[in-house]
């Protein structure tokens, strides 16, 4: 059976996921798009490790984000959280907890769960992982599946869509993270506009 314990205990770490996934991606997004950064750093002896470490959070970007949308029953994911929402035993908890939730909110909620995970940038995504990071495609055999594929812009529109069903989720069990995402973008991007101008400039 399902506990409140447990409904909290899957949801902080969704919460860290996406914390993770906004971190990596609000990093790498200079070193991938930013045509002056690219330009000075092509410039210098030390490209090749600039492009190394821009794939990585590239990569990492991708596989937190999947990792909230993945649908492993051993996983804290949103797929399984949704499960949790469906459970009339853990609704009476949240209630009895101080915590009431009316059934259609939840039910608007699964419905935007489901949206976003049909998505053709989530699918695309969640492939990629699957294919190429997490695992490498068998070359002796072609890919038979439906989804296509990245595309620029992908990992935004799923971190910005993710973020207020997380977020929902959160409020429904009177979980507050650290800091409201939003506002953990801006300070990574912050964070990111120095860090890369320390890199090119010297400095630290």
């Amino acid at each position: 059976m399902t506990t409140n314990v447990e409904v909290h205990r899957a949801a902080k770490v969704i919460s860290i996921d996406l914390d993770l996934a906004i971190a990596f991606y609000e990093t790498f997004v200079p070193s991938g798009q930013d045509a002056n950064l690219i330009a000075r750093v092509n410039n210098s002896d030390f490209y090749p490790a600039f492009n190394i470490i821009s794939d990585s959070l590239h990569r990492n970007a991708i596989m937190a984000l999947c990792r909230i949308w993945d649908t492993q029953s051993d996983s804290a994911n949103l797929h399984s959280l949704a499960k949790m929402f469906s459970n009339s035993q853990v609704l009476a908890d949240l209630t009895r907890a101080g915590h009431p939730v009316d059934s259609r909110q939840i039910e608007t909620w699964q419905a935007e769960v489901a949206k976003v995970r049909d998505s053709d940038e989530l699918q695309a995504l969640m492939t990629a992982r699957h294919r190429a990071l997490a695992h490498t495609a068998n070359p002796n055999k072609g890919y038979k599946g439906k989804a296509r594929v990245v595309a620029y812009g992908d990992e935004r529109k799923a971190i910005e869509w993710t973020i207020p069903i997380v977020e929902s989720a959160n409020t429904f069990i009177g979980y507050t993270y650290d800091r409201p995402f939003d506002e953990q973008r801006k300070i990574r991007r912050e964070h990111a506009a120095k860090f890369w101008d320390g890199v090119v400039s010297g400095r630290t």
